[in-house]
């Protein structure tokens, strides 16, 4: 899968969701024709509650049958959760304290996002106990606040989702406010691509005037837009690349959405995630066969990680 730079205009779905019938379980904003989005992500098929260490899960990549890697945002830690005997097996250090947003296996490595850009590769962590960590610093910073980590095994790039900024200091515009970006980390050159891979247009909803028109579907989405500022409010925490498809997955906790893009960077479904179930989503990740796992923070209570099936149905 090779990405395009594309920009994504979601005020455009809202024309096109007023014409799409109701969803029963209320959970599908928007879904392309011809797509048939295969998860209730209001409805997980298992929930484990994770361990103190966990309380703030920042992001998970799926390891092996019954094992994740889960961080979390504070310290320089890998820990492996088994989802069997629901517990932490395993801890690895890999850094100091600091604010970690994602994780991604890729073989036998471990690559860690930090808030700042900067990407951690952990060499052969599940076997070493003291890894030889290498450190990357990209051309990202604090300024665009990475939150999100994924692997796209047809380009080898690491994906990095943004947000905040949308763009890096050599790229600035002045409409940057309009956007939200993700980027590409070549895995061979150990370089990252400047410009966004995927950029996201969050429109102004000054521009839509109709409202009389919006069915139920149209003003549910409209709770996705700060009425304040007129534009969406979509911030990417997490990111993963569909195994089976290449679709791409984009997690946002603030505005309780997941949305779907082709490799070509259409939009393919926008999903209202309920608060009651996904309190605080910050890590997505898939196994190989397609199953769903999202994490969330704990916050006053304990964290959470949710597992949702495939729906094979047609």
């Amino acid at each position: 899968m090779q990405l395009k730079r594309t920009v994504i205009s979601l005020l455009f779905l809202l024309f096109y969701s007023v014409a799409l019938p109701q969803e029963s379980n209320g959970e599908k904003l928007f879904e392309r024709d011809g797509y048939i989005f295969p998860y209730q992500l209001n409805n997980p098929d298992k929930t484990w509650k994770l361990p103190k260490e966990l309380v703030e899960i920042s992001g998970l990549s799926y390891l092996e049958k019954h094992r994740l890697a889960c961080i979390q945002d504070e310290k320089g830690n890998i820990y492996i959760f088994n989802t069997k005997n629901e517990e932490i097996e395993k801890q690895i250090g890999f850094g100091e304290k600091g604010d970690y947003e994602g994780i991604e296996v890729v073989g036998n490595d471990a690559w860690v996002l930090k808030s700042n850009g900067t990407l951690y590769q952990i060499m052969d962590f599940p076997k070493d106990n003291n890894p030889k960590v290498h450190k990357y610093k990209t051309a990202l910073s604090g300024r665009n606040n990475c939150e999100g980590l994924g692997y796209d095994p047809a380009g080898h790039n690491l994906l990095i989702a943004c947000k905040g900024y949308p763009f890096t200091k050599n790229n600035e515009r002045p409409d940057a406010g309009e956007y939200k970006a993700i980027f590409r980390f070549d895995l061979k050159t150990r370089q990252l691509h400047e410009a966004p891979v995927l950029l996201i247009a969050l429109d102004s909803m000054k521009q839509y005037k109709n409202y009389n028109s919006m069915t139920s579907l149209g003003i549910e989405l409209l709770a996705f837009f700060d009425a304040t500022e007129g534009d969406v409010s979509f911030q990417p925490s997490g990111i993963a690349v569909h195994p089976q498809t290449g679709n791409i997955y984009v997690l946002a906790s603030v505005g309780k959405v997941l949305a779907v893009f082709s490799g070509d960077g259409r939009m393919l479904a926008l999903i209202h995630l309920k608060s009651k179930i996904h309190e605080q989503p910050e890590g997505i990740c898939f196994s190989p066969g397609g199953t769903l796992y999202i994490s969330n923070e704990g916050d006053d209570g304990k964290g959470m990680i949710l597992r949702f099936n495939k729906n094979e149905r047609k």
